[in-house]
């Protein structure tokens, strides 16, 4: 129950954040190399250790994903202090909130399985699992990312409830032709008014107040003959 209410705690804190700037895109895939801790059961007989792996992911929309994942954690007995490596596999479905963000939390649920090997033993037992969590990824950039889990771990044979936290980079990329390239669109520049003079005596047809005056007259600048008798009297 104790694993239960810390788990519940980091999704309530997950949820609390704000986002700005679009990061989680559909039709990418995912690789997060991991490393982090792994929490047995106390009657489980054997020794928290550190883990590390990799989870692989492709998200089919911006919010859903499915993700597949492989750790390996390398514990020893707690009476003997043998050997007891775990290693643990499965496919999770992944759902991202508010996934237009640089911060982008998410829930998670699978199922997988155990393998116990204690270095000796052939045909170490290998337990079915179901797990449950939530993480979060903060980009860096708009293909690498920051990446925290945490998942309860159920192991179907044994009913115990195991805790696996993580931290990881989460790496990102397109299939080659088909990568999303955001570009700025330039607004096309405003056509070029072809000016008509159609009695050609150098004033437009939109600013000529005396259209239709014949060629070789003088005009001033709204078109109109000039009096050069009124212009000579205005000189003297």
């Amino acid at each position: 129950m104790k694993k239960i209410g810390i788990l519940m705690v980091c999704i309530m804190l997950m949820a609390s954040f704000t986002t700005a700037w679009a990061e989680n895109k559909a039709g990418s895939f995912t690789f997060t190399p991991f490393i982090g801790g792994y929490v047995f059961e106390g009657n489980q007989n054997s020794k928290d250790a550190v883990a590390g792996g990799l989870r692989a992911s492709y998200n089919f929309t911006k919010n859903w994903g499915l993700e597949g994942f492989y750790a390996y954690v390398p514990s020893q007995f707690e009476d003997t202090g043998a050997t007891n490596s775990v290693y643990v596999g499965g496919i999770e479905g992944l759902y991202n909130f508010l996934p237009d963000g640089r911060f982008v939390p998410f829930v998670a649920i699978g199922v997988g399985a155990f393998h116990f090997s204690d270095g000796r033993t052939p045909g170490a037992p290998t337990n079915f699992a179901v797990d449950y969590g939530a993480g979060f990824k903060f980009y860096m950039t708009d293909n690498i990312a920051l990446r925290a889990d945490v998942r309860h771990v159920l192991p179907l044979n044994d009913r115990y409830n195991d805790l696996l936290c993580t931290l990881g980079i989460d790496f990102s990329f397109y299939p080659v032709g088909k990568e999303v390239v955001k570009t700025k669109v330039e607004e096309s520049p405003a056509p070029v008014k072809e000016m008509v003079d159609s009695d050609h005596d150098g004033v437009p047809d939109d600013l000529d107040k005396c259209p239709g005056t014949l060629a070789g007259v003088a005009v001033d600048k709204d078109g109109c003959p000039i009096d050069k008798t009124t212009d000579q009297n205005l000189i003297n």
